[in-house]
């Protein structure tokens, strides 16, 4: 009896060993603490995080901050760092808005989870010096002419001035184009792919501690279609021809129109042109003696970007009955 008891005893024993062991691998295995920022300026924070378990691994995959001006981090950006070993690490942060809170969280992932530290907080400082992106000057053929200017009231020693583009909002593998000169106004030209472009100016300053940006700008690379709206024609007392005409590529055409007791109606109809053209639309179920008040709109590049015409109207004729 003594001899089976010891070998259940053993059993179980060695069947727990398994479970933990086995469980292990569904508990959380990295751990991270958010640090205590450091060399705050206007513009720039170093941000400081410690990797306090990469369970049982050599290093994690990724090491990083989530950083915001939301408190919740959403949305946030990330500062990456890599892969990494249990200790210290930090990152440096441009590109900030002065006198502006931040919110920012440590985070390590491993090829099994994830963890972020507790949520820490910073303000940059405030700066005379303001920064502005202009529209872009379209030239055709591809042609750009990127344009922005800076207001340095406190003379602050501006260093290299210059424009980020890319093809998405958040400007991920942006490209990077310096003026030939630090002074305002400044202005690149270049030749672009036929697209939707975000660009924004920057300046670099006080021996690259401050890199301030301008707001963002979306423009296509290529001259925008023209669109006149014209007179309405075979008018009567409940419908009419709504006319228009279009220069350039377009994919879309339509109209808005609407009546002072009545809310926009619009139409759109799909009709792909190039160069000159011109299109028409009838509505019916107007109203007698009524004054109606349309616009011809195009749009172009899949519909991402729409051009109105001017605002015309017309009068439906008195009712017969």
């Amino acid at each position: 009896m003594k001899k089976r008891i010891i070998s259940l005893c053993a059993i179980t024993t060695i069947m727990a060993l398994v479970i933990l062991a086995g469980c292990d691998k569904f508990m959380k295995i990295v751990t991270v603490k958010t640090g205590i920022f450091s060399n705050l300026g206007s513009t720039s924070v170093t941000l400081k995080g410690e990797l306090v378990s990469t369970g049982g691994n050599d290093e994690v995959e990724e090491r990083g901050f989530y950083y915001s001006i939301n408190k919740n981090l959403k949305p946030a950006l990330t500062a990456e760092c890599g892969p990494g070993k249990k200790g210290a690490y930090e990152v440096d942060i441009k590109g900030l808005k002065p006198s502006t809170k931040y919110y920012y969280a440590a985070y390590a992932r491993s090829e099994d989870d994830i963890d972020r530290g507790d949520v820490q907080e910073f303000t940059t400082f405030d700066i005379k010096l303001t920064v502005t992106t202009e529209q872009p000057e379209i030239l055709g053929n591809g042609k750009v002419t990127l344009k922005g200017s800076y207001d340095n009231k406190e003379n602050i020693n501006i260093e290299k001035v210059g424009f980020e583009y890319a093809k998405n909002a958040n400007f991920k593998n942006a490209d990077t184009v310096y003026a030939s000169s630090p002074q305002t106004p400044f202005t690149v030209t270049k030749e672009l792919d036929q697209a939707i472009y975000y660009c924004r100016a920057f300046v670099i300053a006080e021996e690259s501690t401050i890199l301030l940006y301008g707001d963002r700008i979306d423009f296509s690379s290529v001259p925008p279609p023209n669109v006149t709206t014209e007179d309405a024609t075979e008018i009567d007392s409940i419908s009419a021809v709504l006319n228009a005409s279009f220069t350039g590529n377009v994919d879309n055409k339509g109209f808005f129109w609407w009546s002072d007791s009545d809310t926009t109606k619009h139409d759109e109809f799909v009709g792909s042109g190039t160069g000159t053209g011109r299109f028409s639309k009838k509505i019916s179920e107007l109203t007698n003696s009524t004054t109606y008040y349309y616009k011809a709109y195009v749009t172009y590049y899949n519909g991402a970007k729409k051009v109105i015409g001017e605002q015309k109207s017309f009068t439906t004729t008195r009712s017969n009955k």
